[in-house]
């Protein structure tokens, strides 16, 4: 009887509170919800109620598994807990609040402490084969709705908490002194960077100049000297012939 009515327990409070989330936000669905720009891939509305329904029951079979394993010591049951309460946030701030960057991030919250929580109750209980076949479909439609609220945001981009245009043109304005001395300091070393790499270009093509100079002053001056020996030989092949024809014919 006691393990009964810890099922049904566990079972209810996800339903429970989920049904009567629903209730109190069911007239913004005809309303607001119909309203906003949607991507191709936004699912028939009477998906939503049936999806929840079954992923609500399974997660509360999962907390039931858990809690019999000792999962209140184990600190299972907190993150299990502290993941409900993001999703039973989300739908008031959705569908209640109209702020869908305030839900985006709530949500995107949510999916990592249910896969915290998940990982957790799985070692926890013992009974990973239980465990990731009841919460894992769950994580899938979290992703799932996670990517929804934030295209839903993108094409929607006025219902929002926060004015972002006005937030970025206040960034844009507080940042505008230091994005300009910036950029005044990359145009002085750029300058300077030129002003250098001119310098030694000039300072190259002085050297490269001079050497070339000298090379040829150089090749001048061997050039001479070589032909002042070539004269020399000439001069002294030319006497030495000379003799050499007069101790002949003498």
């Amino acid at each position: 009887m006691g393990a009964a009515f810890s099922l049904i327990a566990n079972v209810a409070l996800p339903v429970g509170g989920g049904f009567a989330i629903g209730l109190l936000t069911k007239d913004e669905i005809p309303s607001w919800y119909a309203k906003l720009q949607k991507p191709s891939w936004t699912p028939p509305n009477k998906v939503f109620p049936i999806a929840w329904s079954v992923f609500y029951a399974a997660m509360g079979v999962a907390a039931y598994v858990t809690t019999r394993a000792g999962g209140a010591k184990g600190g299972a049951m907190t993150l299990y807990g502290l993941q409900l309460a993001l999703n039973f946030a989300w739908t008031p701030l959705f569908f209640k609040a109209h702020v869908l960057d305030a839900s985006l991030l709530d949500i995107t919250a949510l999916l990592g402490v249910a896969a915290a929580a998940t990982v957790k109750m799985a070692k926890t209980s013992k009974r990973p084969e239980i465990i990731w076949p009841l919460m894992g479909p769950y994580l899938g439609w979290l992703a799932f709705a996670t990517a929804l609220n934030a295209e839903l945001l993108r094409e929607n981009s006025t219902e929002t908490l926060l004015d972002w245009k006005k937030v970025s043109s206040d960034i844009d304005e507080k940042t505008a002194p230091a994005r300009a001395a910036a950029k005044g300091a990359a145009d002085k070393a750029a300058a300077a960077t030129k002003e250098a790499a001119e310098r030694a270009a000039a300072a190259a093509k002085d050297t490269a100049e001079r050497a070339a100079a000298a090379t040829k002053d150089a090749a001048e001056r061997a050039a001479a000297a070589a032909s002042a020996v070539a004269d020399e030989v000439k001069a002294k092949a030319a006497e030495d012939v000379k003799a050499f024809k007069q101790t002949v014919f003498e």
